[in-house]
């Protein structure tokens, strides 16, 4: 009998000494998961002492152009990118107009319509700015070359505006102005008058609006360019033009002691057939150099789209910048019309 209670007695306290042992196992996995979770919350607590405080984000990120950059970089490529090899950080262009040319940070309706696939591939590499022209030759003789034989019938030059409001400060007065005579469609249009009349090109030159709001200009541009190409179905150049949004410093080159805005040629690599556009953009910039050295910024790739999926022969041009005069940039689109007539009967051959 005093057998069997002892017996009895030892395998309920086994079994007790179990169940505590378990117990101990459990209150140390949770003691540990709580401890992980306390200082989590006091490395973030360090980090940012004061985000609900007075200062908000600026408290503990100064620079807040660059922390919306940096966000915007997390969802938007080619938005926040580190600058190439080569490339001052500046002149990767404006922060608002950076922006402006794919997305509103409050419309994420914008970033699709801004054709932008991907997004988890943002930010893995810096974009480049290829063939840029550093060392600039601030007193060059341009010499203006016209062509001897001009042929015609050989299909349509389009030319239109994303972002029909960017205007030159200077002479505007402000970024943006819906008084087209002071805008990139005055630009246009004399673009388009120099082809028709010195070079012999058939030319059509849209100047309806887009950028009103902003946000979804790429998007609204879109239907206009397919009609556009629909209308002309012989088209051979499609050029979006635009003016910077960068220093006066980078947009501006003195020729025969007159400042002339610089071109910059944008090439969107989010499709298939960009290495097309790629090509025509990279000859416009190499009959630049020949023609007026230093007046090219040279041709950046950005891992968009810009709309230049719609056709081989897609430009995207900034002429001159913002800090730019309108007679500046104006200066530098006879320059831009040689280069196009080139590559124009170039691709006749």
């Amino acid at each position: 009998m005093a057998g069997k209670a002892f017996f009895y007695f030892h395998r309920k306290r086994t079994r007790w000494d179990r169940k505590r042992g378990r117990s101990r196992i459990g209150y140390a996995f949770w003691a540990v998961i709580l401890v992980v979770v306390l200082l989590v919350l006091a490395s973030r607590t360090l980090a940012i002492p004061v985000l609900s405080g007075e200062g908000g984000i600026g408290a503990f990120w100064p620079d807040q152009e660059a922390f919306y950059r940096h966000v915007l970089g997390l969802v938007i490529p080619g938005v926040g990118s580190p600058a190439s090899s080569g490339e001052k950080p500046q002149e990767a262009g404006g922060y608002e107009e950076e922006v402006a040319k794919v997305a509103g940070p409050l419309h994420p309706r914008s970033i699709f319509a801004a054709q932008i696939p991907y997004l988890d591939e943002v930010a893995k590499r810096p974009q480049p700015l290829i063939h840029q022209v550093n060392n600039l030759a601030r007193e060059q003789q341009p010499t203006i070359v016209v062509p001897q034989q001009l042929r015609q019938g050989l299909g349509k030059v389009i030319i239109y505006h994303t972002h029909t409001t960017e205007s030159f400060v200077p002479t505007a007065g402000k970024k943006f102005t819906e008084d087209l005579a002071l805008t990139v469609a005055r630009l246009g249009e004399q673009l388009a008058t120099l082809l028709r009349e010195e070079y012999a090109i058939p030319v059509v030159h849209n100047q309806d609006v887009h950028d009103i709001p902003r946000s979804t200009s790429y998007e609204v541009a879109l239907t206009t360019v397919r009609g556009l190409l629909e209308e002309h179905q012989d088209t051979v150049l499609l050029i979006d033009l635009h003016r910077d949004g960068v220093d006066r410093q980078i947009s501006t080159l003195r020729v025969e002691g007159q400042a002339v805005g610089r071109i910059l040629f944008v090439v969107g690599s989010r499709h298939p057939q960009w290495q097309e556009n790629f090509s025509r953009a990279l000859f416009l910039h190499e009959r630049l150099e020949e023609i007026a050295p230093g007046l090219s910024r040279g041709v950046r790739e950005r891992p968009l789209v810009y709309n230049q999926h719609l056709h081989p022969g897609a430009l995207l041009i900034e002429v001159g910048g913002h800090e730019n005069s309108l007679q500046e940039a104006m200066r530098a689109v006879p320059y831009l019309a040689q280069a196009l007539a080139k590559l124009y009967y170039e691709n006749a051959r």
